[in-house]
């Protein structure tokens, strides 16, 4: 039945926390082309080159609003079933167009998602010259919020030596060269000068 559809798989926040977010966006006047929306985030992403601070308070790598009101289109769909006196027929005619707008704002959502973590990784990769690996160790360490990891990664990453970052996940110290193999003479092309000695 529509009704477990949207009992069971999808609604993940109460309604309280889903209305709390939403009255946080921006709504958005009736476009026949994307009808399902009907709030924005408001952000415009500030361009590469800004500081990764700003871009972080400007909200850039925020999740997106789409998965927000996908939820909210399931309690809309709830609140017009009743499970009393309609039918399962009746109830997915009354309740078709919200669960439409869900699936539509659920692929709005994980495509954005899937840009803003591009986005993201390519900043912090970039800004500390760091892998997408070392990145992502931390980031699955981490429970605070982005500008909270931000924060941490300007010590543990700018601050911290790389081989004490290295240690600090098992790896073993980069070998020092030792002063023997510093004065080993370097293989050249060809035959040596005539004025060289070994």
């Amino acid at each position: 039945m529509a009704w477990e559809f949207i009992k069971e798989n999808s609604i993940k926040h109460s309604r309280e926390v889903v209305e709390n977010y939403i009255a946080k966006l921006q709504p958005l006047n009736y476009n026949k082309f994307r009808w399902w929306r009907t709030h924005t985030d408001n952000v415009k992403p500030l361009g590469k080159r800004s500081l990764l601070k700003d871009r972080i308070i400007n909200g850039d790598f925020e999740p997106s609003s789409y998965y927000w009101q996908a939820q909210l289109a399931l309690y809309t769909a709830k609140d017009k079933v009743n499970l009393e006196s309609d039918d399962h027929h009746k109830q997915l005619e009354r309740i078709a167009i919200d669960l439409t707008r869900y699936k539509r704002l659920m692929d709005d959502y994980e495509k954005e998602e899937k840009e803003r973590m591009i986005s993201l990784y390519d900043a912090f990769t970039s800004a500390y010259k760091i892998t997408k690996i070392e990145l992502e160790k931390e980031f699955l360490k981490w429970s605070g919020d982005i500008l909270s990891f931000y924060e941490h990664a300007e010590i543990f990453f700018r601050k911290t030596p790389a081989e004490n970052r290295k240690n600090r996940r098992g790896r073993p110290p980069k070998k020092v060269q030792t002063v023997q193999h510093l004065n080993k003479p370097k293989r050249g092309r060809g035959r040596p000068r005539k004025n060289e000695i070994f």
